[in-house]
């Protein structure tokens, strides 16, 4: 079949069949010529020689579109499909056009003789590239690339903030994310969480609103049927993440395997090509990071063998700003995530590196946290050592770093410390406010729990229960009827723990050893602590003497912290000019410019 190129008809020209334009095809071929430009004219010859459709293929620019971790750009076509005086026109989704057309001429001209005529024309036609995502933005997004690697979190929350409180939900819910970079290991390589709180309370919202960025890479979940995780469309679970939203009540085979394996496979019997009944194994590779909510009321305090694998982060509406929450649902609208944003979120998790060490400081300073929770809880503690090591992990692979430092862990303790000290314990924060509720001498019955903490008192029975099974708490039917709780040894020693943890004044020599603490570990039951410099909370504040330099370090720390920030050039009047060097050093303090004049504060 003859092919011809033709140029661009011009307003006196004809419609290239013999017939004048009519004033909606010369609209038609005006916005054509301004619009696009005519790349070819081609025809597709019907049965006998009076029926021909001819297909004017025009170049209306090009599309981007991201696919994974690349960008396709691809020359967008405008096909204009005419027979006599019917003319139609497609640019993606032709089949409509072509049956038109095809009818028009009494099918003498067939569909698929003009559908194949249109594949052809798209493949000479409709040139594309792969240009790999991160080589994409950097080229032509540069600057606002740079925004987002100055500071992911202060990006992502300044994008947020249609939802109002919960900034930690927000701020795990991001490094979960973050997490699917980090290189497998055996065990748990991602960080998974459960968002643990009262219905409405606004779990969900929170979590999507991270998610909105990842795009195609989060599976987002109602519900799903008891199999459906081995059955997902996808090669791999590396690099998704996968958000089940509550998590109560659903029977899931394959999600404890899901977040702590490399695969999961399914057995499936099939029949063959000679009708033979058969069984294949279908296996998917990989570890997404899992996260999924839970209503406080419906735990299931059974499935522990699943809960241990998440980091818990127990909410609960903050009555401080509740009117602020109120105010943000009221004025709530749809909020669309900008094409530039989506890019830009991809692009950069694509840039971060894929693993980061943790160099021995890091380990000693982990092991020595473990050393000292275990000696408040019967649990084993592998699980928190992985869970501290992956939100290490990502902090440091979050800032671009592929060896995390003691930064990296400061990070995670300001953070997220009680999160993880609950994990080790095995405990939520639902279980510690019902051990902060009972006496440390005495005690009190069911009903006084449930009233102390305005829960039902089948609930509070519950709780008491599971924290009895864990040995914290003992029950005594001591009138043979109602129960009297009471805490165990145990239970008081973690109950100060708990209540010790968050008065946190660290000095440390520049060999990295803590020399002063305001003891953050320290139970006031026995005396011991997470060292041995650390002084009892209850003296005052006051810190264990070492040599001179840390003395005066320690004071002026002492000043900052109970009198807020100082002018820079007073507090090296009273301490010495070398002073905020020395504070600097241990990475005590913070400094902020207001009108032009330094100030430094504790951090």
């Amino acid at each position: 079949m003859r092919r011809y190129i033709i140029p661009p008809r011009k307003k006196s020209d004809d419609g290239g069949d013999g017939r004048k334009e009519n004033s909606k095809n010369a609209k038609n071929d005006k916005k054509n010529r301004i619009s696009a430009t005519h790349l070819d004219r081609d025809y597709v010859e019907g049965k006998d020689d009076r029926y021909r459709v001819a297909i004017d293929v025009y170049d209306v620019g090009e599309e981007e579109t991201v696919q994974n971790d690349k960008v396709l750009r691809r020359r967008k076509l405008k096909f204009v499909i005419q027979y006599r005086n019917i003319v139609k026109e497609c640019i993606d989704d032709c089949s409509k056009a072509v049956s038109e057309v095809a009818k028009a001429t009494y099918y003498k001209v067939s569909k698929e003789s003009i559908f194949e005529k249109l594949e052809e024309l798209r493949a000479e036609f409709g040139s594309s590239e792969e240009v790999p995502l991160v080589d994409y933005v950097k080229e032509k997004y540069a600057d606002r690339l740079s925004e987002i690697e100055k500071d992911p979190i202060a990006w992502i929350t300044s994008r947020t903030k249609e939802i109002v409180g919960y900034e930690r939900v927000k701020l795990l819910t991001f490094l979960s994310l973050v997490s699917t970079r980090i290189e497998r290991v055996m065990g748990i390589s991602r960080v998974h969480v459960l968002i643990v709180g009262p219905s409405g309370a606004g779990k969900s919202s929170t979590v999507k609103s991270i998610l909105k960025f990842a795009g195609d890479i989060a599976k987002q979940m109602t519900r799903i049927t008891q199999n459906a995780l081995g059955y997902l469309d996808i090669d791999s679970f590396d690099g998704y993440t996968l958000f089940i939203e509550q998590i109560d009540g659903q029977t899931m085979n394959y999600l404890r395997e899901l977040m702590s394996e490399e695969k999961i496979c399914t057995a499936v019997t099939e029949k063959d090509a000679d009708g033979h009944l058969e069984t294949r194994e279908k296996c998917i590779y990989g570890q997404p990071a899992v996260i999924s909510t839970s209503v406080v009321d419906t735990i299931d305090v059974n499935k522990e063998q699943l809960f241990n694998r998440f980091l818990k982060a127990y909410i609960k509406p903050d009555t401080k700003v509740e009117t602020e929450i109120w105010k943000a649902i009221l004025e709530r609208r749809k909020v669309e995530v900008s094409k530039e944003d989506a890019i830009m979120f991809r692009a950069w998790l694509l840039s971060r590196p894929t693993y980061a060490e943790l160099p021995s400081n890091v380990e000693e300073e982990i092991i020595n946290f473990m050393k000292t929770l275990k000696q408040y809880t019967r649990e084993t503690l592998n699980r928190t050592v992985e869970v501290a090591r992956n939100l290490i992990i990502t902090t440091a692979i979050m800032r671009g770093k592929n060896r995390a430092d003691l930064e990296d862990w400061d990070f995670v303790k300001e953070n997220f410390l009680l999160d993880i000290l609950y994990n080790g314990l095995g405990l939520s924060e639902r279980d510690v406010e019902f051990i902060e509720t009972l006496p440390n001498e005495g005690g009190l019955k069911t009903q006084e729990v449930a009233d102390a903490l305005k829960v039902s008192k089948q609930y509070a029975l519950n709780v008491l229960k599971n924290l009895e099974r864990k040995g914290l708490v003992e029950g005594e039917k001591e009138d043979g009827k109602t129960f009297t709780w009471y805490l165990t040894p145990l239970g008081r020693k973690i109950k100060a723990l708990v209540n010790n943890v968050g008065d946190v004044v660290v000095v440390k020599n520049d060999k990295g050893e803590l020399v002063g603490i305001a003891d953050k570990f320290r139970n006031d039951a026995d005396g011991r602590g997470y060292t041995g410099d650390a002084v009892r909370g209850d003296d005052g504040g006051t810190m264990q003497r070492g040599d001179g330099e840390n003395d005066r370090v320690i004071e002026a720390y002492k000043r900052l912290k109970e009198h807020g920030p100082f002018l820079v050039t007073d507090l090296t009047q009273w301490f010495g000019d070398d002073i905020i060097e020395a504070l600097k050093r241990k990475d005590l303090v913070a400094f902020t410019i207001v009108d032009g004049v330094e100030y430094v504060e504790a951090k």
